[in-house]
């Protein structure tokens, strides 16, 4: 972890809450989308979301209790203080985390889906972060 930098952290996995925080000491871990949600009036360098809580998997994603909950509440109006914002979709519901990932995409945020303990993008696939740069100035260009 970068010194200073404001992560947050939802899921309800205790074990991966403890490992994540072994990784990033300091960051915030919060096990519900309400939670989330309040610390979202926040400002936040990185944001990491799962979709499925409650210790269940594969829920639906009009759920209240969702990392799609957060994800709807980020596109119902401008958050301008989460703009310079890196969303991290960590979610191994694959549908879930592609969907979440495409509407914060659509509303210019700057995201990447990584499975919980897989390694960043970028080291997994040569010429994904040019790729992804080149997506969010396309973004920037056409507004948010």
């Amino acid at each position: 972890m970068i010194p200073d930098r404001r992560i947050l952290f939802l899921d309800d996995d205790p074990s991966r809450g403890s490992a994540f925080l072994a990784w990033n000491p300091g960051s915030v871990w919060v096990e519900t989308a309400v939670d989330c949600l309040e610390r979202l009036a926040e400002p936040w360098d990185e944001v990491h979301l799962d979709h499925d809580l409650g210790g269940e998997t594969f829920v639906g994603y009009e759920r209240e209790d969702c990392g799609m909950a957060v994800v709807r509440w980020l596109c119902d109006e401008p958050r301008p203080h989460l703009w310079g914002t890196q969303f991290v979709v960590h979610s191994h519901n694959s549908g879930a985390a592609c969907t979440m990932v495409f509407h914060l995409q659509t509303m210019g945020y700057h995201v990447q889906e990584r499975p919980f303990g897989a390694p960043p993008l970028s080291s997994r696939m040569p010429g994904s972060a040019l790729f992804s740069g080149i997506a969010n100035l396309v973004f920037r260009l056409l507004g948010r």
